[in-house]
C-alpha cells in the first residue's frame, strides 16, 4: 500500500484497445441521479444499446476473481451499463496508467493510488464527484475521514476541497507476530490494547533474535516503516500550512535514529542485504522473522501459514502511524459520467465493500461495517482483528499524499539511505536534507504559496 511503481508495441496495443474513453465533455450532468443513458431531465427514452464503460484496476488472482463477480452483479443490477474490466498487474499499474492518461484515452473508472492522486488531480485528470455524491444515496458521513479526505483537493493542497474519488479501501499498518515463536522462546505476547514502547520493542526483539558465529538465523523484528515511527513519537514532516519541512525536529530525529539503530547497532532487524533473497513477508512466513509491520492485505496469505499468529498495535509511543488507500476515480473527460459514477458508488458502497471485506484483505470504508462480523470474522485469524479498527481511527494518510508534487517526499525517503547504512546519524542526514526538501516543496507546489 506505498508506489510508482513495455515494450512499445504492447503499450500501443493496450492504449488503442481501450473502450469507453473520453472526449472533451467535462461538464457535470444537471441531474446525476438519473439512469445511465437518460438525458439530464429524464424525459427522453433510454438508448436501446447499453452504455459501455471501462474499469481499470490491479489485484492478485483472488481479488481479480472477486471484482469479476462484483462487476457481473453490477451489470445484473444495472442492465443499461456494461463494464469492460481491464486488469493490470500491480507492478505495472502506475506506469501504464501514466502512459494511458498522457495519451488522453483513459478508462472511465480506475484505481487511484493515494500516492498518485495529487499528481493526477492537479493535472485535471480526475472528475470532481461532489455533486454526484450529494445527489445519490451513499452515506459518506459513515466513512473514515482519513480515507475520504485524502481524495480531496482545493487547487493547491490535498486533504480539503472538492472530492475526486471514493476510497476502495483503507489500510492501516499494524504489528504481526508469530505466536509459536513467542511461545517457543518464552516471550510474552504484545498487548492488543497498548503499543510497546521503544524500550519494550528492543527488549522483545532481542529475546527473539538468534545469532551465532556472526550469522543471524532468526530476527526479532522486520524492517521499520519509519513514517509511522516519526508520527508515533510526536514528530511531523511538514508545517501546518505544508510550506516547510519539519522532519528534522528532535522528535523525528529520535524516532529515525532508533529505527536505524535496531538494525545497525542492535542487529534485531535485517539489513537490506539480508532481504535480497527473501523479503520480510517471506521471512515471516518461513519462521525467520518473529515480528513485522504490514497491513490487512496480508491476512489472506497468512491464513494459509502452518503456525499461529496475531496482530498488535504499532510499537510506537502512542496509537499513531500511517495508513494507505486506493481510490476509485472517474476520468475527467469520460463521455459517461453517470454510468461511471454508478459503478464507483457500487464498488465503493456497501455492496462492494462487503464483498472485499469478506475476502479478508481490506477494511471496509464504512465505520459501521467494520464493527461487524463482516470484517471481524470471529473464528479466523487474527484473533484481535479489532486492532485494525483502532489503528485506522488513529492513523493518518502518509506524507506521500500531502502535496500534489511529491518530489520532496522522494528526496526524503531516498536521502535517508546513509542513515540506514549507518554512515551518518539521523540528525546529520535530516539537517542536510532540509534546505533541499524546502526548495522542492516550493518549486513543485507553487500554488501553495500564492
Amino acid at each position: 500500500m506505498k508506489r510508482g511503481w513495455l515494450i512499445s508495441v504492447v503499450l500501443i496495443a493496450l492504449i488503442t484497445g481501450l473502450t469507453g474513453c473520453g472526449n472533451n465533455n467535462t461538464g457535470k450532468p444537471a441531474n446525476s441521479g438519473t439512469a445511465a443513458g437518460n438525458t439530464s431531465n429524464g424525459t427522453e427514452e433510454q438508448s436501446a444499446d447499453p452504455v459501455t464503460i471501462q474499469f481499470a484496476g490491479w489485484g492478485d488472482p483472488t481479488e481479480k476473481e472477486v471484482f469479476t463477480k462484483l462487476i457481473k452483479a453490477f451489470e445484473d443490477k444495472n442492465p443499461a451499463i456494461k463494464v469492460d474490466y481491464l486488469h493490470i498487474p500491480s507492478s505495472d499499474y502506475v506506469g501504464k496508467m501514466n502512459t494511458i492518461l498522457a495519451g488522453g484515452n483513459s478508462p472511465d473508472v480506475f484505481y487511484v493510488p493515494d500516492g498518485d492522486f495529487g499528481r493526477w488531480v492537479s493535472q485535471d485528470l480526475l472528475y470532481s464527484i461532489d455533486d454526484l455524491v450529494e445527489s445519490n444515496e451513499i452515506d459518506i458521513s459513515d466513512m473514515w475521514d482519513s480515507g475520504l479526505n485524502r481524495y480531496r483537493y482545493d487547487g493547491a493542497s490535498i486533504g480539503q476541497g472538492a472530492l475526486y474519488a471514493l476510497p476502495k479501501d483503507i489500510g492501516p499498518t499494524v504489528l504481526y507476530y508469530n505466536k509459536d515463536l513467542f511461545n517457543k522462546m518464552n516471550v510474552p505476547f504484545p498487548s492488543a490494547d497498548t503499543p510497546m514502547t521503544y524500550e519494550q520493542l528492543l527488549d522483545t526483539a532481542e529475546k527473539l533474535t538468534i545469532s551465532a558465529d556472526g550469522k543471524t538465523t532468526q530476527y526479532g523484528m522486520g524492517p521499520i516503516w519509519w513514517e509511522g515511527f516519526v508520527l508515533g513519537n510526536g514528530g511531523q514532516f511538514l508545517s501546518e500550512n505544508r510550506q516547510e519541512f519539519t522532519g528534522n525536529s528532535p522528535e523525528a530525529i529520535e524516532a529515525l535514529q532508533f529505527a536505524a539503530d535496531l538494525s545497525n547497532k542492535y542487529g534485531v532487524v535485517p539489513k537490506s542485504a539480508a532481504l535480497k533473497d527473501m523479503n520480510d513477508s517471506q521471512m515471516f512466513s518461513t519462521g525467520k522473522l518473529a515480528m513485522m509491520v504490514t497491513g490487512r492485505w496480508m491476512v489472506p496469505e497468512f491464513r494459509k501459514l502452518g503456525f499461529d499468529w496475531d496482530v498488535a498495535p504499532l510499537p510506537v509511543k502512542q496509537w499513531a502511524g500511517t495508513s494507505g488507500s486506493v481510490g476509485l476515480g472517474i476520468y475527467s473527460k469520460t463521455k459517461n459520467v453517470e454510468a461511471a459514477y454508478t459503478l464507483v458508488e457500487y464498488l465503493g458502497g456497501p455492496e462492494g465493500q462487503r464483498e472485499q471485506s469478506l475476502m479478508g484483505f481490506s477494511i471496509p470504508s464504512f465505520k459501521s461495517m467494520a464493527n461487524t462480523d463482516v470484517f471481524l470474522q470471529p473464528g479466523q485469524k487474527p484473533e484481535h482483528a479489532s486492532v485494525f479498527i483502532k489503528a485506522v481511527e488513529s492513523q493518518v494518510a502518509g506524507p506521500w499524499t500531502y502535496l500534489p508534487n511529491a518530489k520532496w517526499y522522494d528526496l526524503l525517503s531516498q536521502g535517508l539511505s546513509p542513515m540506514w547504512e549507518g554512515k551518518k546519524t539521523a540528525s546529520e542526514v535530516l539537517n542536510e536534507l532540509k534546505p533541499k526538501i524546502d526548495q522542492a516543496i516550493k518549486e513543485g507546489n507553487q500554488a501553495l504559496f500564492k
